[in-house]
């Protein structure tokens, strides 16, 4: 009949393999564990030690990671890993990033947003520490000084003398033109949108200075932008010249 001590290892090499190989089980069982769910509480979650955050597709496509970098042509210049954000569309592509890359020259991290050709659309300034490296924003070309060459007319009722073609990408804008008389005259000048009066018009002799919405037009669609003029006495005409037009925020 069996008792207690016949179920007891042979000896103590025994009962040592038998622990070590409990030991191995235990630690796979605990690897092979996964979060299937869970929740945050006011602490929330925080990532030390040059640890990561990693999110894949079902299908295994990386589109986020946060922290070290594990690419050593990314390490600093001593030699440490870098910390670094990557968030990608589902099919793999880039579309946002925060890192530098030492071995062009620069440790300043810089963020940047790309197209689905991998261009950079959008980027900040990392040698200026201000403003926007990407896109390059046009700026309003130099133009003449002399009133006599302006564009002006002799007309009694408001009449365009100017015009551009824009593409509205923010909700307002600002222009700002110089106007006068050229010869013995009063008049108005004013700017509008489509062929509506934009803003407030001015007496000749004085600034044309109008922020406000673009109204009527969508972000990404094009409208007109006409300066128009009036004579309201005299002789000669009545002139203006734009010195400067940009979009901004509401």
């Amino acid at each position: 009949m069996p008792t207690g001590a016949s179920q007891l290892p042979a000896d103590m090499t025994t009962l040592a393999r038998k622990i070590a190989a409990l030991e191995r089980e235990v630690k796979e069982l605990r690897a092979a564990r996964r979060l299937e769910a869970a929740a945050v509480g006011a602490g929330g979650l925080r990532i030390v030690n040059g640890g990561r955050l990693s999110m894949d597709t079902p299908t295994g496509t990386r589109m986020v990671d946060f922290g070290q970098i594990n690419n050593p042509a990314f390490n600093h210049g001593d030699g440490t890993p870098q910390q670094g954000l990557f968030l990608r569309r589902e099919d793999g592509s880039r579309f946002f990033t925060c890192y530098a890359y030492p071995p062009s020259g620069f440790e300043t991290q810089a963020w940047s947003f790309y197209d689905r050709g991998n261009t950079v659309v959008l980027a900040e300034d990392t040698n200026s520490g201000t403003g926007l490296a990407r896109p390059w924003l046009p700026l309003t070309a130099p133009t003449s000084s002399d009133t006599a060459v302006w564009p002006k007319t002799t007309a009694a009722g408001f009449t365009t003398i100017a015009t551009a073609y824009n593409v509205k990408w923010q909700p307002k804008m600002r222009v700002f033109a110089h106007t006068a008389v050229v010869g013995t005259a009063t008049g108005d000048v004013q700017f509008a949108i489509n062929g509506s009066a934009w803003g407030a018009s001015v007496s000749a002799g004085a600034g044309l200075d109008v922020t406000d919405v673009i109204d009527g037009v969508e972000i990404g669609e094009q409208f007109t932008l006409d300066v128009q003029a009036r004579r309201l006495t005299g002789t000669g005409s009545i002139a203006a010249q734009v010195r400067m037009i940009y979009g901004r925020q509401t």
